[in-house]
């Protein structure tokens, strides 16, 4: 069981936030350059990329910009669906080896944000023991070549939840300790919220049971049962209990990366932003309850704190 720990707000600095899902999801279809000095005149000083094919041709120049702009290469998406066939298993993408040859040539290391399943939405029901355990095991078969190329390129492999078997977290930590006996030097996971509102109710106990290997902690604003489609993504401090969770995070003693999302279809700057003034309010809020002892949790309460600004984009556009 967590003790309890002294709030420690620094959890959620400007210094520690990472910008994700910020390259493919942009209406405004930034390069590199245009990308990192919106960064830069946000505060953000972390970016994890994510991209799509036609974006992988455009690394080199990305991390030139962020070299220019002084902003750190926190993660790298790597996706690494279990293939139900044995022909592909242990197969790693052709971009990711392409990613990964960049990242040696310039002697890179980061966290490879691994996803090995886009799952259905909602909650997951738990499998039969022993399909459970093979599960386990093939996933880290299937890892294993990754985890190998981890290992000699100095990258934390981070195993990242999307819903299904494999966005369980407690499913993750069982993947890694099988990876971590066969040699996997630098395991870990990234979760993130917009993925996990089935978790919510008991974010506190998954949040413990994951906190040695949490890498990164992905924010978002959380409606109430919103698995998919519009309101999955929502305004950060415009969520009914984002307060509450954000009070978890900083009382756990947890100290990893936190990362601020893009992910619709609008302009990233504007979500940036929405997001940014929604921590900031929520920390304003988190800083008047350690000081007064005012802990509601509601939208004002007692507070002195003003309700968090309109969002830009109330409405986040769906990207899928």
């Amino acid at each position: 069981m967590m003790e309890p720990s002294v709030m420690d707000l620094s959890v959620f600095a400007r210094a520690n936030l990472v910008a994700w899902c910020v390259v493919p999801y942009d209406t405004r279809r930034r390069g590199p350059r245009a990308r990192a000095e919106l960064l830069a005149e946000l505060g953000l000083r972390r970016l994890a990329w994510d991209w799509r094919p036609e974006h992988v041709g455009q690394l080199d120049a990305e991390l030139d910009a962020l070299v220019e702009h002084g902003i750190e290469l926190t993660g790298v998406w790597v996706p690494a669906v279990v293939p139900s066939d044995d022909d592909t298993l242990g197969r790693i993408d052709p971009d990711v080896l392409t990613i990964l040859d960049v990242l040696r040539d310039r002697g890179l290391a980061t966290q490879l944000w691994t996803c090995t399943e886009f799952g259905p939405p909602g909650p997951f029901e738990p499998l039969p023991p022993a399909v459970h355990r093979a599960r386990v095991e093939r996933t880290a078969a299937h890892l294993g070549p990754l985890a190998d190329r981890a290992n000699a390129d100095g990258h934390t492999l981070a195993l990242y939840n999307h819903l299904g078997w494999a966005g369980e977290p407690e499913n993750q930590v069982e993947v890694l300790q099988v990876l971590a006996d066969r040699g996997l030097a630098r395991p870990g996971i990234v979760y993130q919220q917009h993925h996990g509102h089935a978790h919510v109710d008991r974010f506190a106990a998954l949040l413990e049971s994951v906190r040695g290997p949490l890498a990164a902690l992905g924010i978002n604003g959380m409606l109430p049962g919103a698995h998919w489609g519009d309101g999955k993504i929502h305004p950060y401090g415009h969520g009914p209990r984002d307060l509450e969770l954000a009070r978890t995070i900083a009382t756990s003693g947890w100290r990893g990366r936190v990362s601020i999302l893009g992910h619709t279809m609008d302009d990233v700057a504007d979500r940036l932003r929405d997001n940014l003034d929604g921590l900031d309010w929520v920390v304003a809020r988190l800083r008047e309850e350690a000081e007064t002892g005012l802990s509601d949790g509601g939208p004002s309460g007692g507070s002195t704190t003003p309700p968090p600004p309109s969002a830009r984009i109330p409405n986040p556009r769906w990207p899928h």
